[in-house]
């Protein structure tokens, strides 16, 4: 299907403010200086930020105290108009102006948001599924509005006793050991809000997606509007590289080497290291050996780390990421132990018949998991193109750099890193509207689990170094 390139121009938008304080809804547009929405995989609600030039009195007399909400409709000119509700939590940056007038910055969160701080949870989820668990703690304790969750189902048991955790955090602790049905080796689970609704998917699902919109890097055609078949393309003005590379991090969060071992509190066990050979194929990560069992974007699949280089070397590098889960089973198929050895008849550490109720197993999957989510931080790359509203965190893109006889530093590096288009998972956006030139753009965070080619040596030019 075709489609016209958006152009550099406004937002057609109405910002509405209510407050039970309050003797009417207040229309913030004329208001308005600039304005900022994220949507953040990581964040994972959605926000924002207004700027404000008020004149009228606003915060003093509506007033702003923090029970407001905000609804924002917002589209391109000639487009599906989108709705989100937000509520106020913070006022800040407040500067007088002039007389009668002040400067100030509203801050607001999804109501889901909102709620995850308001809402705790105590509840045991005993030998449920994994997506069972987060769909229940999404229905009951943090879904405000009509914004659903979308999510893939898992196909391992999981126990988690809720012990007033708020709903975030208790996802992200069953997140962690999710077992995905389809996406099972890795399966690293993520929960974060679009601007349509909410996701709790795994990384690999991303590999199978096609791209939403071709974003070309180069000076546009004197024609303001081009029409593109197959995904939406559109002209962006620069790369900026926000991350390229933090080995010491990324050692001690697991990227390139890591471990799982079991803690038992019952028996008052734990093996560290070193694994048994075969034990180090199911629960040690190797950035070397295991890389061509991962899944990778389209364009992609070139390490980040050179074999040759101390870490890709490394042979003890598993004790800077070590996971320690609770459990009483550490071997395949183990179960439980009987009194039978002559460490129960001399110590008599347990009870017949005590164990942990429903005992969490040290899956294999468990150690990829670990690489693939932490790698999502490795590289990123920041884009800033015309506004599309539609444009949502967790949708793929490719970018294309042509190859002219001049290029600036960062198109130039995108190319040896890269090569001319490549494939990425948008992670974060930030939709921002300038009143006062009457912009809409949109900066969109982009990552990438490995390099389009080879990491080579150049010549480098030497002239002019002292």
């Amino acid at each position: 299907m075709s489609r016209t390139f958006h152009e550099s121009y406004g937002l057609d938008y109405k910002l509405t403010l209510t407050s039970p304080l309050a003797n009417q809804p207040v229309i913030l547009n004329l208001l308005v200086i600039e304005l900022n929405m994220y949507e953040d995989m990581f964040g994972p609600f959605m926000r924002m930020e207004i700027i404000i030039n008020d004149s009228v009195g606003l915060i003093d007399k509506f007033p702003l105290v923090g029970d407001e909400e905000l609804e924002f409709k917002y589209k391109n000119p000639n487009d599906i108009e989108l709705t989100q509700n937000f509520v106020v939590y913070k006022v800040s940056g407040r500067t007088q102006i002039r007389n009668r007038a002040q400067v100030y910055t509203i801050h607001a969160i999804s109501k889901e948001g909102f709620n995850n701080t308001l809402e705790y949870v105590y509840k045991p989820f005993i030998e449920m599924k994994p997506h069972e668990i987060v769909q229940d703690v999404f229905d009951n304790y943090l879904k405000k509005g009509k914004k659903n969750l979308i999510s893939l189902n898992t196909s391992n048991k999981y126990t988690r006793v809720a012990s007033g955790q708020n709903p975030l955090k208790l996802i992200n602790e069953v997140s962690l050991e999710a077992k995905g049905e389809k996406y099972d080796n890795p399966s690293s689970y993520i929960f974060w809000e679009s601007a349509d609704d909410f996701y709790w998917m795994p990384v690999s699902w991303f590999s199978s997606l096609k791209p939403n919109y071709d974003f070309l890097l180069q000076t546009p055609v004197k024609t303001t509007q081009y029409e593109a078949s197959g995904p939406i393309g559109k002209y962006i003005t620069g790369i900026k590289f926000l991350d390229s590379f933090d080995n010491i991090d990324q050692a001690h969060r697991g990227a390139y080497y890591n471990e799982v071992n079991v803690i038992d509190p019952i028996l008052k066990r734990f093996k560290v290291h070193p694994l048994k050979e075969p034990d180090k194929k199911k629960f040690q990560f190797d950035y070397k050996k295991n890389w061509d069992e991962l899944k990778h974007l389209p364009n992609s699949g070139k390490k980040f780390i050179s074999e040759q280089g101390e870490l890709g070397k490394a042979k003890k590098a598993y004790s800077t990421h070590r996971r320690m889960i609770v459990s009483q089973i550490e071997e395949d198929n183990e179960n439980y132990p009987v009194n039978t050895n002559k460490y129960f008849e001399t110590m008599n550490p347990v009870k017949k018949g005590d164990q942990l109720n429903a005992p969490r197993k040290r899956e294999t999957f468990l150690s990829k998991t670990t690489h693939e989510l932490t790698n999502l931080y490795t590289n990123v790359i920041e884009i800033t193109t015309a506004g599309i509203a539609e444009n949502y965190v967790g949708m793929l893109c490719t970018i294309s750099v042509p190859q002219p006889t001049q290029l600036e530093a960062e198109e130039k590096k995108f190319l040896l890193l890269y090569g001319q288009k490549a494939t990425f998972l948008v992670t974060a956006i930030r939709h921002h509207y300038d009143m006062a030139n009457d912009m809409y753009t949109t900066v969109l965070s982009c990552a990438k689990e490995s390099f389009g080619i080879e990491p080579t040596g150049e010549n480098i030019d030497t002239d002019g170094i002292s």
